[in-house]
């Protein structure tokens, strides 16, 4: 039995109340509570922040509050694998409360796409590969709440590699956990929010790499320690092809070389990928040759089971650029190319700035034009909306209160959720709901940076184990949905 499981029986067993101790709002609480207390019983993580200081506006993150680009040790989790490896199964619960009583609100069961991926991916089956995009804004640009939801998933499911990465660092403080990961010689970016070109491509990140000339670079290399991202025997380059475009070449292990050109008569995007023969660590690169080049990314994945999670944060971001600043039949053929099983959408950090009337019905129309173009381009893969954290700010007196404006975006999320069918995650609620960001930043051992916006690295854990037990809640509730179905199933036909 899971120790978190053991430790809410024994709450329960003493209270005489097993369905109310066992509920979410407890289960939430006590599992925050816990990982709150975490630092206070493990000894602290070694550190070493890779940014330098700067003055942001409100809505950055300072460089002293931000995790590192490092590899860490795996958080307590408040579900843990038993001796055989296999996820302890909630106890069966009532019809009426399989949906009321998880962390994520899908009463269409949108999430059966996404967990029968899972669960190929579970049973080991051959190149069972579950994909998961995250789009979302600051609070992911530097992989510590994704880095975190990754790494506990790749430990529980296995490690296919990292997915998607960008080539360069567009902000000091961008990273992906769990890799060596190198780039120089001069790229110039343009992003959803600081354009470099007006024809909307920016690959599936949101973020394009110009280079016009020789001698840029990317260099990606296995984890040095650490359970995950020691692996991965391919890498594959997403780019744009155009008329008069460049050339760049892309090697495996300082060996193996291809040349690419990037020549085309019509603008489009490309891909290439180089494999190693070997199947251990291995590194790639890429660089530029001559000529105009815009790349986008690299993923980097091998063949065995197991998942893979892209972190694709872009700072200052609202989920209306996928929708405005985005170019619609770009960013369908990025997303079909990458085949995702399951798209985060994961905003609402920066639309508290400005949420009058008004603006909150230009959130709801482009949040729901986002959904239609991702259903576009993959018709069958999982939507999971999941809503902003908590965001604090000081009034009068010194009082930390929560931004009035996240309950109201909090709400229009679930409303569209609910309306277009995806999947729904109050992180607000999940981490305390009201005040959490002032229960966060009090005491000795802060969990959120001096914005009161941006988890610092306990919190980044915090956060990203919540969303890794809402994904794994919601996949052994579809298991159990399943058992129930194919028991009845076998029930009525031994009747008959």
């Amino acid at each position: 039995m899971a120790t978190s499981e053991k430790i809410f029986r024994l709450l329960a067993a003493g209270s005489g109340d097993t369905n109310a101790l066992l509920s979410k709002p407890a289960r939430t609480i006590l599992l925050v509570t816990l990982l709150a207390l975490l630092p206070f019983v493990v000894p602290p993580l070694q550190r070493k922040l890779t940014v330098k200081g700067q003055n942001y506006s409100e809505v950055l993150p300072h460089a002293g509050d931000l995790v590192s680009f490092s590899q860490k040790s795996a958080p307590t989790t408040a579900l843990e694998t038993n001796s055989g490896g296999v996820v302890e199964a909630a106890p069966l619960k009532p019809p009426s409360d399989a949906c009321n009583d998880l962390l994520i609100e899908d009463p269409d069961h949108t999430m059966d796409f996404f967990n029968a991926a899972l669960a190929r991916t579970d049973a080991k089956q051959t190149s069972a590969i579950t994909r998961i995009t995250h789009y979302g804004d600051s609070p992911i640009t530097n992989d510590g709440i994704t880095g975190t939801t990754r790494q506990l998933m790749q430990e529980r499911f296995g490690d296919s590699g990292h997915g998607f990465i960008l080539i360069d660092r567009p902000w000091d403080w961008y990273g992906h956990q769990a890799i060596t990961f190198s780039s120089g010689g001069g790229w110039t970016n343009g992003s959803l929010m600081n354009p470099h070109t007006r024809d909307g491509q920016f690959g599936l990140g949101g973020v394009a790499f110009f280079a016009n000339g020789p001698g840029k670079y990317a260099r990606f290399g296995p984890a040095a320690d650490g359970p995950t991202g020691r692996k991965f025997s391919r890498m594959e380059l997403y780019y744009l092809q155009q008329p008069g475009g460049g050339q760049f070449s892309v090697t495996a292990n300082d060996k193996e070389t291809q040349l690419v050109s990037t020549a085309s008569d019509l603008q489009k995007s490309g891909f290439v990928e180089i494999r190693s023969q070997d199947q251990a660590a291995n590194s790639f690169s890429v660089k530029t040759l001559g000529g105009e080049v815009r790349l986008f990314g690299a993923v980097l994945e091998n063949d065995d089971p197991g998942v893979v999670y892209d972190s694709l944060g872009v700072n200052g971001a609202f989920a209306g650029l996928l929708a405005t600043a985005m170019n619609g039949d770009h960013w369908t053929e990025q997303l079909r190319h990458r085949k995702s099983d399951l798209i985060i959408i994961n905003y609402g950090t920066n639309e508290s700035q400005y949420a009058t009337d008004d603006q909150m019905q230009r959130y709801d129309r482009e949040l729901r034009e986002v959904v239609r173009r991702v259903r576009t381009a993959l018709p069958q893969a999982s939507i999971l909306i999941v809503s902003p954290m908590d965001r604090g700010k000081r009034v009068p007196g010194g009082r930390i209160v929560t931004l009035p404006a996240i309950p109201k975006i909090v709400e229009m999320q679930r409303r569209v959720a609910r309306e277009t069918h995806c999947a729904f995650l109050n992180l607000f609620a999940a981490m305390g709901g009201e005040g959490t960001m002032a229960r966060w930043h009090e005491g000795r051992k802060h969990l959120v940076g001096a914005d009161l916006t941006h988890p610092n690295a306990e919190g980044a854990e915090t956060v990203g184990t919540l969303i890794y037990t809402a994904l794994l809640e919601n996949y052994n509730s579809y298991r159990e949905r399943l058992q129930t179905k194919n028991a009845t199933a076998t029930a009525t036909k031994s009747a008959f």
